[in-house]
């Protein structure tokens, strides 16, 4: 009864998958605030995930986002390249996605998401191009540039077979895929950086009705 409840009062709540940081020695769960700021901008009410409750966040949850953070491990795709990586973030992640999965809600990556989602689905990673780091343009399906950013260590390779990108950088880089049927949006870049919302918005016009 809570749970109808809140999503009624809510229309957009979306989980997000907390981050492990190493504060003064301590492990400390959380995300940036800015992750926070960029859903709340466009009326989302947020709650972080953990795996000790990440049951009781997904009987609240009508969306999932999948954010930045370190490296997939490589083993996941059958590569065995020396990685650093966050085995326990890995496992909760796709502990996530097949949640989400089950329970027929929407899912909005963010560079490492949008990573973790494909190798999720049977696709693949690859060292980025040591040109890509820092900011270039993308182009997509209907030849329309956008200037934007890169981080990421790790970009797609292999494309899942259910995915469809959207578009690409320069270089040809993966930057945007979608799934209409699995209701999945997501991006390689950081749109909460350059406060760049249209991939939020069209997530929203997709998947929410």
């Amino acid at each position: 009864m809570y749970e109808r409840f809140f999503l009624e009062m809510n229309n957009y709540v979306i989980g997000i998958v907390s981050r492990n940081y190493d504060i003064d020695h301590k492990q400390i769960l959380g995300i940036y605030h800015r992750y926070i700021s960029y859903f709340e901008h466009l009326g989302f009410k947020v709650l972080l995930i953990t795996k000790n409750n990440i049951d009781v966040v997904f009987s609240l949850i009508n969306s999932l986002a999948l954010i930045g953070g370190g490296d997939v491990n490589p083993l996941l795709y059958n590569k065995e390249v020396p990685l650093a990586h966050d085995e326990i973030l890995d496992n909760l992640e796709y502990h996530a996605i097949k949640l989400a999965i089950n329970k027929k809600i929407p899912i909005f990556g963010i560079c490492r998401g949008l990573q973790i989602l494909n190798v999720y689905f049977g696709g693949t990673l690859k060292e980025i191009p040591s040109t890509h780091l820092g900011r270039h343009y993308i182009i997509n399906s209907e030849e329309l540039t956008k200037y934007t950013n890169s981080f990421h260590h790790q970009c797609i390779d292999v494309l899942a077979s259910n995915f469809k990108y959207l578009a690409k950088s320069e270089d040809f880089v993966i930057e945007e895929i979608i799934d209409k049927k699995r209701m999945i949006l997501a991006v390689e870049y950081h749109p909460e950086i350059n406060y760049d919302y249209e991939p939020l918005q069209k997530f929203i016009k997709l998947f929410f009705k």
